[in-house]
């Protein structure tokens, strides 16, 4: 700081925007910035791309003013390394150098030092949500989610679960596994809770409210795959279905790659959706439980008061659920209005 102010002695009509750019980086320190963040911010102060390539992980970042991002495969010739190996900074100004890009340059490289170094110690701890969305993007590759992984305490090759949970009845799931003695760690992805976890969960290890979908376990290297098959068994969790396991989706994970509107221009779904609370939860009991006797004992209904309810569901539905083809396609109904429900903001599921 002092050697920079001593410069700006030189600068005379400059040094008001020189200290401007020292109080702008020192505020976003202040704010403890996650590196996303710091390199938006400095490609919004000096108008042109910036990058960064963060030694720990091997990755290299390049942001655009607008807020583009994407990672070029070798930094330019001219770069300004950092301190203790932690990687280096750089600004693509096409044309004439600004004049207080010298000052920008050197703001930010401090600026990342110290990010970064904040970074690699969350990591240490298990805490980096930014590690954690590495290890999950499709785009990583290979030996950038290996060394990731590591960061974050897994073996790249040991088997990984992911979970996606539901916000904000999902927050403080992760802390609840991690008590119970699970290697977890965590990251806020949208609103959504991604959680890996170092293990096949049983549904008892889940509390209770949350709605999670469960990926499959598989080697950290395919967090990735895991991940995906997580967030569409999110998609089919409802009130009475809170946990869902992509291994348990079967034939119905392809209906999570319709257009959103199929579903809804079939009659079966807009039926089901018309239906009541008490003759939705009358269907899904008897499609469960096979029979209307093992239907009624499960909802704690007498039997003809469970057969009265089901025969007014069959008027609404349109058709039997006597048989397995009937009580199939009304279950692959209930599913799909919850695939619905999940895909559209502020609705509940069925």
């Amino acid at each position: 700081m002092q050697g920079l102010l001593l410069r700006l002695s030189t600068l005379d009509a400059d040094a008001e925007s020189a200290v401007r750019v020292i109080a702008y980086f020192d505020s976003l320190l202040r704010d403890h910035v996650s590196v996303p963040v710091l390199l938006a911010a400095t490609a919004r102060l000096a108008q042109c791309p910036v990058g960064l390539f963060d030694a720990a992980t091997g990755r290299r970042t390049r942001t655009s003013p607008g807020g583009a991002v994407d990672t070029p495969a070798t930094s330019p010739a001219e770069v300004r390394e950092l301190s203790s190996g932690l990687g280096s900074v750089w600004m693509e100004r096409e044309g004439a150098a600004h004049g207080l890009d010298e000052i920008v340059l050197e703001r930010y490289a401090a600026a990342a030092e110290v990010t970064l170094e904040r970074a690699a110690a969350l990591a240490q701890a298990g805490q980096d949500p930014a590690l954690v969305e590495l290890v999950l993007s499709a785009e990583t590759g290979e030996a950038e989610r290996a060394r990731a992984l590591r960061l974050l305490g897994f073996s790249p090759s040991a088997p990984l679960q992911a979970l996606a949970i539901a916000l904000p009845s999902g927050n403080g799931l992760a802390a609840g596994l991690r008590t119970m003695g699970h290697q977890v760690r965590e990251a806020r992805i949208g609103d959504t809770e991604a959680v890996l976890v170092a293990t096949n969960l049983s549904d008892s290890a889940l509390p209770d409210g949350a709605r999670v979908g469960i990926g499959p376990a598989l080697p950290g290297t395919r967090a990735a795959e895991s991940w995906a098959g997580a967030r569409t068994a999110l998609r089919f969790t409802g009130p009475h279905d809170r946990v869902m396991r992509w291994s348990e989706l079967g034939a119905l994970a392809l209906f999570a790659d319709l257009p959103e509107a199929a579903p809804a221009g079939l009659a079966d779904v807009r039926a089901m959706e018309r239906l009541g609370d008490e003759a939705t939860a009358a269907v899904r009991a008897l499609c469960l439980a096979g029979s209307i006797r093992g239907a009624a004992t499960a909802m704690h209904l007498h039997h003809s008061s469970m057969a009265a309810r089901i025969a007014r569901a069959e008027a609404a539905l349109g058709f039997s659920l006597a048989d397995a083809p009937g009580r199939l396609r009304a279950h692959l109904a209930l599913a799909l209005v919850r695939l619905r429900a999940n895909s559209a903001t502020g609705r509940t599921p069925a």
